[in-house]
């Protein structure tokens, strides 16, 4: 989801969603026309690479320093068919928690970050054919840079004084 195919990516998830519904577990390794090949290795890892492209590719939260408090934030929810959702994500042993709403109409995009991070670089997807005309964190508008990600279009910026609950306002 890092190389301007936010679709496809989107689509390789939802495909292995039905697989492990179908199976009821999920493998290492399947074959091309999705046969389960148990003796392929740790079902683990198939599950860990599922977690992680959900994680960090469509909710776009990575991690870059310590229990969340620096965050690289590129959340790719416009590819998905939900106009609204919630996402949670964290670590359970530290009990470090970091929350996104996102909330998509045809005037713009919301995005809510509640999260420990003391900086957030954001890299903001936004929906085929829409353009950024204003930005607002927390009611206040801010600059962006225009970022294009082979067919995809983002809007770049820094939060570097958050306050735990970040209100990102896009304007179409």
């Amino acid at each position: 989801m890092n190389c301007g195919y936010e679709e496809y990516g989107y689509d390789i998830i939802k495909r292995f969603i039905k697989l492990v519904e179908r199976d009821g577990t999920v493998y290492f390794l399947y074959d091309v026309d999705s046969t389960p090949q148990p003796e392929g290795g740790p079902s683990a890892w198939g599950a860990a690479a599922l977690l992680s492209a959900v994680d960090e590719g469509l909710a776009g939260v990575n991690d870059i320093g310590v229990n969340y408090d620096e965050i690289f934030f590129a959340p790719r929810f416009p590819v998905t068919e939900y106009t609204e959702l919630r996402y949670v994500t964290g670590y359970e042993v530290s009990n470090t928690v970091v929350e996104v709403r996102y909330i998509l109409t045809d005037e713009g995009m919301r995005y809510d970050l509640y999260s420990p991070a003391k900086t957030v670089k954001a890299h903001i997807l936004l929906p085929k054919g829409k353009s950024c005309s204003k930005l607002f964190l927390n009611d206040k508008e801010i600059v962006f840079e225009k970022v294009a990600v082979g067919d995809s279009d983002y809007i770049d910026f820094d939060i570097t004084t958050p306050c735990g609950k970040e209100k990102l306002e896009i304007l179409f």
